[in-house]
């Protein structure tokens, strides 16, 4: 493990860890320990709950059978290639850098060549036409798994420039030469025209031909082909009106200039690509802002924005990317999702988060109680990763601290699902809970469906959106949702949280974040009755650990300070990009705790809902209490 992880004696931890409701048994876990629950059956049951009716339901079984109920609305094809190439780069320390006088196998031109390649192999594989595909090179354990069944791996690994200019015969019996497949190049001039590199990615999908420069044309032009489309001076709104009845609406790419990632996805799927900024990283060259409002009409409604973009605040894409009805995936440095996703929806498979039971909760001892939660969960790119796991989610004080994360779980499970499969088996604990992060993607509630089509029956597409998010969570006994908002008391937002709501009667809180800042609304609860007649939180964060505004020891002391009852309910946003000291998340938060008076106890994400729920409506919860065993 990256870190160190020390032993925690103070009174306030060993409270905090008091507080437990269930016995521990100690096992293996990553060069530590693991404390796993004991099976539901032995679960105490806490003095203040009452006996189950006779025709109580099993807490456990209170989830939905694997199926297919709406959820998934990622583009999908057939890709499953029986061999692959691993495609290597001859040249990543440059791979985001145009330069004039390099080789076909340098700079930037050489990685839009490769994602060229790997999208139409992948796509013509797909299509039947081979049964050769194409990974390109990429470390880590979230990646191998992925690519574990992807097919068998030809041993000889390949540079872009050898996969388009060589002849290979038959291999373990596969002709694996793929050069054949293609119909020729597409020509751009990245150094003199950044856009050229998003108009050939569309054009590569549409003449079904490999991406070249004008540095390179020669070279090509000697292997054999021939140019197909000319992208030299072509922007991104000359290619949008050229290639847009071309292109599949069923989801946009959204990618800063002078960047290759996500180009093989644009190819595979037949996507546009688009970028707002006309200079990487800067708004000095002019921006897309009419370009990205008509994109987004006619994109099929409450489809996915696959990328990011560099330079610029978020709230300038998915404030219009909210108000259109669809959701940003925050993905600009993902490697072959293409390859990931494939038939993702034939790949599922029957796994449950860990939750525990309400009714194992001693609901009469009064604390001050805290649940702290990891932000930007909605980082795709970064929970593929192993810093997600080893610097985050398998820290042994995010069980001391009962740490819960927020997931993009829905998502998740479409781009990458033998992943999100290893985060659930490997979710720290029960009291780690796992929180579905903003339901089907990134986007403001309050702006959602506000403008074009979609505000035409917003109440339609947040009850399809609702019901998607729903699905998927039952299916895998997802309990908390967590969204975001810039404005929670407006019409809108309560008209989306009452819909989530409606559309899950196993939701059991949401918990939110205002967009700026994230503890805007200082913990103000919102409530929300759902078909069962049951009343449910929506808990907006109190407080927020973050670099600049706080450390462990100030934040413990506002802590204390606002809270001087003998009971009090708080919610903490840890921001994961800061660090304290060379702390960061649960480490810092166990720090934090620390500092705190025994008296401050912390709780999984749901058994602070379940407190809350117990001391504002008790009678509800006694008898939903009663409902289960």
């Amino acid at each position: 493990m990256k870190y160190l992880l020390r032993i925690i004696t103070s009174a306030a931890l060993l409270s905090a860890l008091a507080c437990c409701t269930k016995a521990p048994v100690i096992t293996e876990y990553w060069g530590g320990v693991e404390e796993k629950e004991m099976p539901a059956d032995d679960e105490p049951v806490a003095p203040s709950v009452p006996e189950s009716n006779p025709d109580a339901v099993a807490y456990a079984d209170l989830h939905d059978p694997l199926h297919n109920a709406g959820q998934f609305f990622i583009p999908e094809d057939n890709l499953q290639p029986e061999v692959f190439w691993y495609m290597k780069y001859s040249d990543y320390a440059n791979k985001e850098i145009p330069n004039s006088d390099g080789s076909p196998d340098t700079g930037l031109q050489n990685f839009l060549l490769m994602q060229s390649i790997a999208g139409l192999v992948n796509r013509a594989c797909a299509q039947g036409k081979t049964k050769v595909g194409v990974w390109i090179e990429v470390g880590g354990t979230g990646y191998d798994m992925e690519r574990a069944d992807f097919g068998q791996q030809i041993s000889s690994r390949q540079t872009a420039v050898e996969l388009a200019t060589k002849t290979y015969g038959k291999i373990d019996g596969y002709d694996v030469t793929v050069r054949d497949l293609f119909d020729g190049y597409v020509l751009t001039d990245l150094m003199n025209n950044p856009e050229s590199g998003i108009a050939a990615a569309v054009a590569s999908h549409v003449y079904n031909s490999i991406i070249v420069d004008v540095r390179d044309e020669a070279f090509f032009i000697r292997n054999g082909y021939t140019k197909k489309c000319d992208c030299t001076k072509m922007t991104t709104a000359q290619a949008w009106a050229q290639f847009k009845d071309k292109c599949n609406n069923e989801a946009l790419v959204m990618m800063p200039v002078t960047t290759g990632e996500m180009r093989e996805y644009v190819i595979q799927k037949g996507l546009f690509l688009f970028n707002l900024n006309k200079r990487y990283g800067s708004t000095s060259g002019g921006q897309n802002f009419a370009l990205l409002e008509e994109i987004l009409e006619w994109l099929k409604p409450h489809s996915q924005i696959i990328g990011w973009e560099q330079g610029v605040g978020e709230d300038r894409f998915v404030e219009p990317v909210s108000r259109h009805g669809h959701m940003m995936l925050a993905s600009d440095w993902t490697y072959n999702m293409g390859a990931m996703s494939r038939h993702y929806s034939d790949r599922q498979s029957t796994i449950l988060v860990k939750s525990i039971n309400p009714r194992t909760i001693d609901y009469d001892k009064k604390a001050n109680y805290l649940g702290f939660f990891l932000t930007d969960g909605d980082n795709y790119q970064w929970i593929i990763t192993d810093a997600f796991v080893s610097d985050y989610y398998s820290l042994l004080s995010a069980k001391n601290v009962n740490m819960a994360f927020e997931m993009g779980c829905q998502s998740l499970t479409q781009i990458a699902p033998t992943r999100l499969n290893y985060l659930i088996e490997r979710q720290p604990s029960a009291e780690c809970t796992i929180m579905e992060t903003f339901g089907g993607g990134y986007y403001y509630i309050d702006e959602f469906c506000t403008k074009g089509l979609s505000a035409a029956d917003r109440a339609a597409g947040i009850k399809l959106v609702a019901e998607r998010t729903a699905a998927h969570m039952r299916q895998h006994g997802i309990k908390i949702l967590h969204v975001m908002a810039g404005d929670f008391s407006s019409a809108n937002a309560q008209q989306m949280l009452q819909a989530f709501v409606d559309a899950n009667d196993q939701l059991e809180g949401i918990t939110a974040v205002k967009r700026n800042p994230y503890d805007g609304d200082h913990g103000k609860i919102y409530w929300f009755t759902n078909k069962k007649g049951y009343d449910i939180p929506c808990v907006t964060a109190s407080y927020k650990m973050w670099t600049g505004f706080n450390t462990p020891e100030s934040i413990a002391r506002t802590i204390q300070k606002e809270n001087q009852t003998n009971q009090s309910f708080n919610t903490v946003a840890v921001h994961a990009w800061s660090t304290w000291n060379g702390l960061r998340a649960s480490d810092a938060v166990q720090q934090c705790v620390e500092n705190l008076p025994e008296n401050f106890v912390c709780v999984s994400m749901q058994e602070l809902i379940w407190r809350l729920r117990y001391q504002e409506r008790k009678e509800q919860t006694l008898e939903y209490l009663k409902s289960i065993k």
